[in-house]
């Protein structure tokens, strides 16, 4: 209750002291500064035709093993140690199969194909970079082709020098088309379709003027707006008794509210107090995570020089970067956005995906009905191997998972031979903390499955859990 009020009071002296509203003021700064003359203009349709994206993210450089089919991965590596086969089959490897082979065999690939290919190789770094150590002719031709980061740096007044220069959230800002980015002194404003960009010089007197701040966005700090990585604040106003004597009175009319409100979000408090701790994990994490992907990047760099032994060790420390990566990333994105429905990704054979996953797992499949599907490939198989543990641990072996397509609707049940009946749902479904930890694998399961548009069943006896999600590869999908 005391930080409400302090926050109402914050906001309402500001309103009634500054000349302007904070909307109004960011307007008026956004006018003023786009009426100046920019250093650089540049469109973003035309930014991203010479720089795809994936050859703008920082996380292109590290190993993407798990955006391919392990066991293939394994195969292909093992045939391009003496460019011999058994070569891997699975449409899912084809790229770095051609790209492995042309390698292999000294073959000149054409530069329509790195245009067409997912530029970025599974071993982390782009295609075209690991072409050109062998084949160093054909630099100039296939430089455009190269990750930012693998190119030589360019002035700071280029295109390329900027985004070679600009912080990871800036370039995820600009993939987003985000409407403000600062990277260094610049200030990148969109206006349409353009970004124009401007020096500290230009801005820095009319964000005074306008009695505002700007800087780089930071976790931990407080902004009234966030605008791509940019935190928008004002700056404190004079106070006068006259103001102060009305903010009092307000003050007593927002902690009335502010009761009233307390009381009417009791339930949804303590909904939030059972993810906090979930929260702090995720949080924590992240400066871990990241120093360990920096480690794993030295001993990429440093690959050719590691003992053969070592091999299968190093593939299991990027698979497990990559993992705890994509979990902390996942795991924010659940806990702080709204209940909009997770991004989707295209897989071309549901049989090979779930076979590839059961296999790992030791459980049996059975597919009625193959073909493509469109889901969120993380979080789908985080609950399938929550409930198939779930199964394993406390169920009746055998376990099975059976699936099928049925009218755009992706069917997977995960049985074993217990004796629990849809009347055990509710009860198994409640969060609860025990010695062994939290409680949340079917919740966390259930939520997911409603956020893709689908829903999670339980049906018995024999014990059966059933995923139906929406899955037509056609709607909202992205490529993986």
């Amino acid at each position: 209750m005391q930080k409400f009020l302090i926050v109402c009071f914050t906001l309402f002296s500001s309103h009634v002291w500054a000349n302007a509203s904070f909307p109004e003021q960011l307007s008026a700064f956004r006018l003023s500064l786009l009426a100046e003359r920019p250093i650089a203009t540049y469109a973003l349709n035309a930014i991203h035709s010479e720089y795809p994206k994936a050859l703008l993210v920082p996380d292109s450089l590290l190993p993407q093993s798990s955006n391919y089919p392990l066991k293939d991965l394994k195969r292909l590596y093992q045939s391009s140690e003496k460019c011999k086969g058994p070569w891997p089959v699975s449409p899912l490897v084809t790229d770095p199969l051609v790209f492995t082979r042309a390698m292999c065999f000294n073959t000149q690939l054409p530069s329509v194909w790195f245009s067409r290919s997912n530029l970025i190789h599974p071993g982390g770094g782009s295609y075209a970079a690991k072409y050109v150590e062998k084949f160093p002719d054909r630099r100039d031709e296939l430089l455009r082709f190269f990750h930012i980061k693998e190119r030589l740096l360019s002035p700071p007044d280029t295109l390329l020098g900027r985004l070679q220069r600009m912080p990871e959230n800036g370039i995820n800002a600009l993939n987003g088309g985000a409407e403000s980015i600062v990277s260094g002194d610049d200030l990148w404003i969109r206006e349409g379709s353009q970004y124009k960009v401007y020096s500290t010089d230009a801005w820095s007197p009319l964000l005074e003027k306008q009695n505002l701040m700007a800087s780089p966005i930071d976790e931990n700090g407080f902004c009234l707006s966030r605008i791509g990585n940019v935190c928008w604040n004002q700056k404190q106003a004079p106070s006068y008794w006259s103001q102060l004597v009305i903010a009092l009175a307000v003050i007593n009319i927002l902690w009335i509210a502010g009761w009233v409100f307390n009381r009417w979000t009791v339930k949804r408090r303590l909904m939030q107090e059972r993810m906090l701790v979930l929260q702090i994990l995720t949080h924590e994490l992240r400066t871990p995570i990241a120093s360990l992907g920096m480690t794993v990047e030295g001993f990429r760099r440093k690959f050719d020089s590691l003992p053969e032994p070592l091999y299968d060790e190093f593939r299991r420390l990027c698979e497990d970067s990559m993992r705890l990566k994509q979990l902390a990333e996942a795991s924010k994105d659940y806990l702080q956005s709204n209940q909009q429905q997770l991004v989707r990704e295209d897989i071309p054979s549901l049989k090979d995906w779930l076979g590839y996953l059961c296999e790992e797992r030791q459980v049996k499949l059975q597919v009625k009905e193959d073909g493509p599907v469109a889901v969120n490939i993380y979080w789908l198989t985080t609950s399938l191997d929550n409930l198939i543990s779930n199964a394993k641990k406390y169920g009746v072996t055998p376990v099975m998972v059976y699936a099928e397509i049925n009218d755009d609707t992706l069917s997977i049940r995960v049985q074993d031979q217990g004796r629990l009946t849809a009347k055990d749902w509710k009860t198994i479904r409640k969060p609860f903390v025990s010695e062994k930890g939290l409680g949340l694998g079917l919740t966390i399961v259930e939520a997911m499955i409603e956020r893709m548009g689908g829903r999670l069943t339980l049906s018995g006896p024999p014990t059966t859990f059933t995923l139906e999600i929406p899955c037509d590869p056609t709607n909202d999908s992205v490529a993986g």
